[in-house]
């Protein structure tokens, strides 16, 4: 194994020899495609050190250290690549199969959401004077911050859960302007799915943003994003469903960066107020 030989010889070797060494290590990956000319380069010594560098660290010459690097680099990507069954006491499996699961998920997001699709979306968005943003479950958390960073971009919204006092208080509120987003992100989502029903009473446009297309929601929005779901364990993957609500505030914020830097540089402001006992206080504009 040439890390060990390496090793094994390190204290002796030269220092045009160590700068080699170095870069092998470091680099193996980049190396295992270098023959011994582009390699010396990289390293700037000539291409007789490391010819005699891999002689010195027990090699024939340079291609039979070549190969043994590829030989590690190959294993590596086999080793990343081949599907290994999970077992519960292995966490290295359980991370492996979790994050490949999540990558799936967020691929089936752009394949579910078809171009076309989308610039509905972006029209009822555009369309909005205000957002309401309402959800159930673990998915609840995400309604107000949501709401937090649509409302950073200058656009009126406001976040609440699916607890029928708080929300029938809020639907008071709503006018044929008011954007109902619902979101629900397992095949539950009754009372997110109640609430719109309530608001398409009220003239409201509704966009639901779903982990299940079992969820009340579907039957319920007037479109639907789907965030597929699939997780290892019996919890529902939140992944999709984040990535879709960022891209949402993305396509909803993209024509208010003037307003967004005016409230940036207001809240800048606030804060040096705030913290700064002798700093003036802001000027109203």
């Amino acid at each position: 194994m040439y890390r060990h030989k390496i090793r094994d010889y390190y204290d002796r070797l030269s220092r045009s020899y160590r700068s080699v060494a170095d870069f092998v290590l470091s680099n193996y990956y980049e190396v295992s495609f270098m023959t011994a000319a582009q390699l010396a380069f990289a390293v700037g010594v000539d291409t007789t050190t490391v010819v005699r560098f891999s002689q010195r660290i027990g090699y024939n010459g340079y291609p039979e250290l070549l190969h043994d690097i590829r030989a590690q680099v190959k294993a590596e990507i086999y080793a990343a690549y081949v599907p290994q069954p999970v077992q519960p006491d292995d966490p290295v499996g359980i991370f492996r199969a979790v994050t490949e699961l999540e990558a799936d998920n967020l691929k089936r997001l752009q394949a579910y959401n078809p171009p076309g699709h989308i610039e509905q979306v972006t029209r009822m968005l555009d369309a909005a004077q205000a957002i309401m943003i309402i959800a159930e479950g673990y998915a609840m958390p995400l309604a107000e911050l949501v709401a937090q960073q649509f409302r950073h971009l200058g656009i009126a919204a406001y976040g609440v859960g699916s607890d029928p006092t708080r929300l029938a208080g809020a639907l008071t509120a709503l006018t044929p302007q008011t954007l109902l987003i619902g979101i629900s992100g397992t095949d539950y989502g009754r009372d997110v799915a109640r609430a719109m029903q309530y608001a398409r009473s009220r003239g409201c446009a509704t966009l639901g943003i779903i982990g299940d297309l079992s969820s009340p929601v579907n039957l319920m929005a007037d479109l639907i994003i789907y965030t597929p779901s699939d997780a290892v364990g019996p919890l529902a993957s939140m992944v999709a469903l984040m990535a879709a609500l960022g891209a949402i505030v993305a396509l909803g914020g993209r024509a208010t960066s003037e307003a967004a830097d005016r409230r940036a540089e207001n809240v800048a402001q606030a804060f040096a107020f705030l913290t700064q006992p002798d700093a003036p206080i802001p000027d109203d504009e």
